[in-house]
């Protein structure tokens, strides 16, 4: 099977990561062709490369909503005649639209990843969502609140939970290191892992870590990522003078350092499904997300593996205070969060269920054209 996947980009992300995996899982099966089409030059996961036969860059000629990608990516489809087009994203979508009709070829759309509906019905945005799912042979989400939120009830729409590679997790990895490299010296650490955008809630993150330096000394919160609101939370930091918060930059093994921590943590307005929260958990760490709405209940089992909480500063640093204090209590939501990662999120898991939409979108494209033999018949 010839599979052309469509990205803006492979930079760090949770979409990014999930691509990045399947193209790798599909490569290993045997059988598939996979060519990969980005509409940015950099590539954080250097890994798919052995992946795709090919790799080619639609760059943007001078602004964001370039039409020549239309008519540049139908020519890709020519060349390479995949019988699946799969896209990540709203615009990719939109931009593939054309190859599908032209062409024939099933579109597989992965439209939603998130749960904020920011926009209105008459607009620009709302006008995109609607004409890529009516285009689209198969959408998907990557949680049921996805869905929800933005209203999508259709048979040809399905939830596939992100999957990620356990082998990451099997390591031994030196947490003394860890802790020296990001001069740590307390005995406890609290991590982040999310990118600095208007969607995570770094604010909070602040908050929380502030109202944990009123009760104790011990505890250290270490961000990982980077963004376009890192520079405004480095200068809160220093303004505010909050003294227990480390912001470590970008790192391509955050694993490493989720290791060194003692629980995981997620600031953030909404959420699909969160590559951080399944990371922390693979590594037997306990969670606490500030989402009760979003898709961290999917994938937290409240009070079992962790903790889906308001975004409440003093609530949180609560929870915190709760899991430092009572080490059993730790160990054990950390231990039954990695079971519940390796028994359901992981990427063979998730291949297999992408491997079975492929061949369901195949069916349906052939079913539809013999539909149109038999009214050309009669």
């Amino acid at each position: 099977m010839r599979i052309l996947f469509f990205l803006e980009s492979l930079q760090s992300g949770g979409k990014e990561r999930r691509a990045a995996e399947l193209m790798s899982y599909l490569k290993e099966q045997g059988g598939f062709e996979i060519e990969l089409v980005l509409t940015e030059e950099e590539i954080q996961y250097e890994y798919v490369r052995s992946a795709v036969t090919n790799i080619t860059i639609l760059k943007r000629k001078g602004f964001k909503y370039d039409p020549g990608i239309f008519l540049r990516f139908y020519k890709v489809c020519k060349r390479f005649n995949p019988d699946i087009i799969h896209t990540w994203g709203k615009m990719t979508t939109f931009y593939a639209i054309p190859a599908k009709i032209l062409c024939g070829i099933p579109l597989v759309s992965n439209l939603i990843a998130d749960t904020i509906k920011g926009y209105t019905k008459l607009s620009r945005y709302a006008f995109l969502l609607k004409t890529n799912i009516f285009f689209s042979d198969k959408v998907l989400s990557n949680s049921v609140a996805g869905l929800e939120t933005y209203g999508i009830n259709s048979s040809k729409s399905k939830v596939i939970y992100n999957g990620v590679r356990l082998s990451r997790f099997i390591d031994k990895f030196d947490n003394v290191a860890v802790r020296k490299e990001f001069g740590i010296k307390t005995k406890y650490v609290v991590v982040m892992v999310a990118t600095f955008s208007e969607y995570k809630d770094y604010d909070l993150f602040i908050n929380t870590a502030r109202e944990i330096s009123g009760k104790r000394d011990d505890v250290t919160f270490i961000a990982v990522g980077a963004g376009p609101d890192l520079e405004r939370i480095k200068s809160r930091i220093e303004t505010e003078l909050v003294g227990n918060v480390i912001l470590a930059g970008a790192h391509k093994n955050v694993e490493r350092i989720i290791s060194a921590a003692d629980i995981g943590l997620l600031c953030t307005k909404s959420e699909g499904i969160s590559n951080s929260i399944i990371e922390y958990m693979a590594l037997g760490k306990p969670v606490i997300a500030s989402d009760i709405t979003g898709g961290s209940r999917e994938l937290i089992n409240d009070g079992v593996t962790g903790y889906c909480t308001p975004r409440d500063p003093i609530l949180i640093s609560e929870i915190i205070n709760r899991l430092i204090e009572d080490k059993d209590l730790r160990l054990s939501m950390g231990l039954k969060g990695k079971e519940r990662i390796e028994q359901n999120f992981s990427v063979s898991r998730m291949g297999e269920e992408f491997i079975s939409l492929y061949y369901d979108a195949l069916t349906l494209k052939n079913r539809k054209r013999h539909l149109l033999i038999e009214k050309k018949v009669l």
